[in-house]
């Protein structure tokens, strides 16, 4: 009997047994909820897990912020080249103004003390024609005066003339160098424009960010380098200023040298119109009677 009760317990233990074997079949296979619950190895071949995914995603986060940086600098550095256009343009638009200024303030200036030497002049006159004493004497201060009148307009127009060149010139070089100037730094903007907005394309197309930053990055050190080498073969205008001084000082010599040649020519002649008319038995009336011609002319 007792043989008989151990072998029921033992076969009860066997079924018992038998079922909760199933039971973890079912658990782990059934439904699969315990393979989804294990951790997936990685596998090498595919690239199932790291390769194929936090790779890509930090590869595309990397990317998206260098788009971001890259656009953000490329808008704020548009900018500051309009900027930069604008304030070189404002600034060589402002030094014309001043110097229009200038050569107007300097115009003014010669006008009056032109004025004060024609009244100075007037009044030399006054007192020579006091002297005269005969008609020939009369006449001679007449034409003496005239020849005065006519030496000093000729010099005037040729000093002048010479500043007039001489503006022109400066003028002329000073637009030169300075649409030059304009041009160089309207190239240099653009040209690194196109290199921004090359690298937002590179960017925003996948291409690596390190190469892209590289490429910006060389291309920009490349424009700075050629546009200091452009800047070095603008034209100088220090030879130009310097011919242009020595042009204005020769025209402006000759004319003294002209006019001085021809009052030592009027002074004689209206000194010997005086000393003819003087006794000429007494040195001492004659010196008397010889007027002082005019010396203070000008310019």
């Amino acid at each position: 009997m007792i043989k008989t009760v151990y072998k029921k317990v033992f076969s009860l233990l066997i079924v018992f047994g038998m079922f909760f074997s199933m039971s973890s079949v079912l658990a782990d296979n059934g439904n699969g909820q315990g393979i989804s619950n294990k951790p997936v190895a990685t596998d090498n071949t595919t690239g199932s897990a790291k390769s194929n995914g936090q790779g890509v995603v930090n590869k595309v986060k990397s990317n998206g912020n260098i788009c971001e940086r890259i656009t953000e600098r490329a808008g704020a550095f548009q900018q500051k080249a309009g900027d930069q256009e604008n304030q070189i343009k404002t600034r060589n638009t402002a030094r014309l103004t001043n110097w229009t200024t200038k050569e107007s303030e300097q115009d003014a200036k010669l006008a009056g003390l032109r004025t004060g030497w024609d009244v100075n002049q007037k009044n030399q006159f006054s007192a020579l024609e006091a002297k005269a004493q005969t008609d020939a004497q009369k006449t001679a201060i007449a034409n003496f005066e005239a020849t005065t009148n006519a030496a000093i307009a000729t010099r005037r127009a040729a000093v002048d003339s010479a500043i007039k060149t001489f503006r022109a010139g400066m003028q002329n070089a000073i637009m030169t160098r300075q649409g030059q100037i304009e041009q160089l730094v309207s190239g240099s903007a653009t040209s690194r424009q196109a290199l921004w907005s090359k690298a937002e394309t590179d960017c925003a197309a996948g291409v690596d960010a390190k190469a892209v930053m590289a490429n910006l990055k060389s291309g920009m050190q490349s424009i700075r380098t050629q546009t200091q080498l452009d800047k070095q073969n603008t034209t100088k205008i220090n030879s130009t200023v310097a011919t242009l001084v020595v042009t204005r000082k020769s025209a402006i010599d000759k004319a003294f040298s002209d006019f001085k040649t021809t009052m030592e020519q009027a002074r004689i002649t209206l000194k010997k119109a005086f000393g003819t008319a003087s006794t000429i038995n007494s040195s001492a009336s004659t010196a008397a009677t010889t007027p002082t011609a005019p010396t203070t002319v000008g310019n």
